[in-house]
């Protein structure tokens, strides 16, 4: 099968789906490729709820993305049953009432809206599913067509005006044959902190096979022990020192080695953090009557999502790695998950804990993708890098290559060579134009989390309202590019074409600058 779609979105990853939707809205006929049953990435297949800055209630992200919390939310109180007794984050709707995020709720009602936005979208787009890209042919700095291999083992050929490399790991950038980043640059190269003497491709953030726990009242079957389990048992975390199979969180300070610790779970209504109310997506005590889930169906109970500091697989990197494919880390942090499962009814007690099948969309409760923290990165006109996280912005100032805002802290597990693990915190930030136009190509941008970034800078720009946010700003780019007729390297220096997409950013609800108001809210510990 041949298509010519103007855009073709390759990755229906979180930035994908937004990337679509957008450049669909704006008149463009787009194709949008899809390797998964569900759509946006790690907000469904993946299964991680929101990581989030701490003003996201009063602002500091798009329109769109906030009015998907608000229709969440709205979801859950429209549920016969639902009451609000949110106890970890007080005088706020969580479903889950999880302490990561404000908003933990189950991952199927994100993928049920993106397939929502993109109806919405018409006809203008089309979404080709299970399939994934295999080869890319470039003439010079053009990609000139891509082509899909689907799970039924058919091959489609794409040809389109811009390509946007939506995937997770930047697999578009890899098989166009483009330069790009991976893994930690040098310190020398742009003057970070934090980054070590010597670049290391290999020394990525670890990836995770987030899996779906439901809490019994009674003991249930004991899982299986996949091959892998004797070793992982008595594994230690490098540069820690402690099993990895323990109730330890490393990476909780800014020095390398710090860890805390904190108990599977806590009886009662204490506020003290426990991993099982982590990333709880249902809690049984915001149901009356016992009901719980979200069709308020009875019966059903508290469900967590273990995405744990025990389930991150940092032995090989995920991309370019000299021993293992891609596709085979993935599989080995699939089982790394299966054998934390296995430690946890025969080595923790929890028994009671089982995989909830009926969660997302698996017949075994484990995600449908696994969670991709880092991903190949365009060599960028502009790259942003801890340096520029580090300076405050001003309140209400838009620069000239304003493309949106964002903030988190700089998160980043022990990775795969150094062991490097901090959670710091650094200063709001503006995302520039210049770090979604590649050096080397003239129709492809990026997508997701493989815009100019350093991979500390990563540790920012990998959440879920950053991503969302590259997304629509990758598919109003492609927009405006078909629409006027010009390259994405053309763009930075183009003012007409800039001041038109600045134009287009704000009438789609996209922040250019932090205002002074929204600063002024800012907790006093960052």
């Amino acid at each position: 099968m041949i298509y010519e779609p103007e855009i073709a979105v390759i990755g229906a990853s979180l930035g994908g789906v937004l990337a679509a939707w957008r450049a669909a809205q704006a008149g463009r006929s787009v194709l949008l490729a899809a390797e998964h049953a569900w759509i946006g990435g790690q907000m469904s297949a993946q299964a991680v709820p929101p990581d989030e800055h701490p003003l996201i209630e009063h602002g500091g992200a798009s329109t769109s993305y906030r009015r998907f919390r608000d229709d969440i939310r709205r979801h859950y109180r429209g549920l016969p049953g639902f009451i609000d007794h949110s106890a970890m984050t007080p005088g706020l709707t969580n479903p889950g009432d999880g302490w990561v995020s404000r908003l933990c709720f189950e991952p199927v009602l994100a993928a049920r809206w993106f397939e929502m936005r993109l109806r919405d979208a018409g006809p203008n787009l089309k979404l080709l599913r299970l399939c994934a890209p295999f080869a890319a042919e470039r003439d010079g700095p053009r990609v000139e067509r891509v082509l899909l291999r689907g799970h039924d083992g058919r091959v489609h050929t794409v040809r389109a005006q811009v390509f946007i490399d939506a995937t997770d790991t930047g697999e578009l950038l890899r098989l166009a044959q483009l330069p790009y980043r991976v893994g930690k640059e040098a310190r020398a190269e742009f003057d970070e902190p934090d980054a070590p003497t010597v670049a290391d491709r290999l020394d990525q953030q670890p990836v995770t096979h987030v899996m779906a726990l439901r809490r019994h009242a009674a003991p249930g079957p004991v899982a299986t022990a996949p091959p892998s389990y004797a070793a992982w048992r008595t594994h230690r975390l490098p540069h820690h020192g402690h099993l990895l199979f323990s109730t330890h969180l490393p990476g909780r300070g800014r020095r390398r080695g710090e860890s805390a610790s904190l108990p599977f779970e806590v009886s009662g209504a204490s506020d003290r953090l426990d991993w099982w109310r982590y990333r709880r997506i249902v809690s049984r005590a915001q149901w009356d009557n016992g009901r719980n889930g979200s069709d308020g169906s009875a019966g059903r109970t508290d469900v967590t999502l273990v995405n744990w500091a025990q389930n991150d697989y940092a032995l090989l990197p995920l991309l370019d790695g000299p021993v293992k494919s891609t596709a085979q880390v993935s599989a080995a942090a699939r089982e790394l998950s299966l054998c934390f499962l296995h430690w946890l009814h025969t080595e923790a007690g929890l028994v009671q804990w089982q995989p909830a099948a009926d969660v997302l969309g698996t017949p075994d409760g484990l995600a449908q993708q696994t969670y991709v923290r880092e991903s190949r990165r365009i060599v960028a006109h502009t790259t942003l890098s801890q340096t520029n996280l580090q300076r405050r912005p001003e309140p209400g100032a838009v620069s000239p290559d304003a493309v949106g805002i964002g903030w988190y802290n700089l998160d980043i597990h022990p990775t795969c060579v150094s062991g490097h693990g901090v959670n710091a915190a650094v200063e709001p930030f503006v995302l520039p134009l210049g770090a979604f136009v590649p050096l080397n190509a003239d129709n492809l941008l990026p997508g997701c989390k493989n815009i100019g970034v350093t991979h500390l800078a990563n540790a920012c720009t990998r959440v879920h309202p950053v991503e969302w946010l590259v997304g629509e700003v990758a598919g109003l780019i492609a927009a405006t590019l078909v629409e006027r007729g010009v390259s994405a390297r053309a763009l930075p220096g183009d003012l007409a074409a800039t001041a038109a997409l600045h134009a287009t950013l704000r009438a789609a609800g996209i922040p250019l600058a932090w205002s002074a108001e929204l600063l002024a809210r800012r907790p006093a510990s960052h």
